[in-house]
C-alpha cells in the first residue's frame, strides 16, 4: 500500500475508533445529549497527517557544507510548507524574497530527505527530495526543489531563492 493510503487508511480508522468511544452508557439520544467533538483530537490528527508529510530525518543530515543555520532555516520553510502557513514561510526566506514563491504552498508535497549540497558561486545549494501528492497524468511523482543559501550582509545564511 502507498503512504497516501497509508495515511487516508489511518485517518479512517481513528474516526472509526473515536465515533465507537463516544456516548458508551448513555441512553439519551437527544442532540443535546451529546457531547461536542473534542478540538484536541482534531488538532491531534492535523499534527500527525503534516508530521506524515515531512519524513527528513533530520538528525542524520551530515554534509559538510551544510550548517546549522542553514538546517534551521531549511527546517522552518520545509514546515511550512507542509502546514501551508505563508507567515512562517515568508520568516524562513530572505527579507528580499517577498512573496515570490508563495505560489509553491499550493503544490502538496510529501518530503523524504535531503540530497547532497552544492557550492556554487558563494551560495550553497541544498536540493530537498520528495515526492509529488497531486500526480497528474505525464507528470513524474518525484519531486525536487533546490533552495540556495547565501550569506546577508552580516554573514547570516538566508534562503534567497527556491528553484
Amino acid at each position: 500500500m502507498n503512504k497516501p493510503a497509508k495515511i487516508i487508511s489511518i485517518l479512517i480508522l481513528s474516526a472509526s475508533v473515536m465515533a465507537g468511544c463516544g456516548n458508551q452508557g448513555t441512553t439519551d439520544s437527544s442532540p443535546e445529549g451529546k457531547a461536542p467533538a473534542a478540538p484536541e483530537s482534531v488538532e491531534a490528527s492535523q499534527a500527525i497527517i503534516l508530521q506524515s508529510l515531512d519524513e527528513i530525518k533530520w538528525d542524520e543530515v551530515k554534509d559538510p557544507l551544510i550548517e546549522d543555520g542553514m538546517i534551521t532555516k531549511l527546517k522552518a520553510a520545509i514546515a511550512a510548507f507542509v502546514s501551508k502557513d505563508l507567515d512562517q514561510f515568508h520568516a524562513a526566506l530572505s527579507p528580499t524574497v517577498k512573496t515570490e514563491y508563495d505560489y509553491l504552498l499550493d503544490q502538496p508535497v510529501k518530503f523524504t530527505s535531503i540530497a547532497k549540497a552544492v557550492k556554487e558561486n558563494g551560495r550553497i545549494l541544498i536540493p530537498v527530495v520528495g515526492e509529488r501528492l497531486n500526480k497528474e497524468e505525464g507528470d513524474s511523482p518525484d519531486k525536487r526543489y533546490t533552495f540556495y543559501f547565501d550569506k546577508d550582509k552580516d554573514g547570516t545564511w538566508q534562503i534567497v531563492s527556491i528553484d
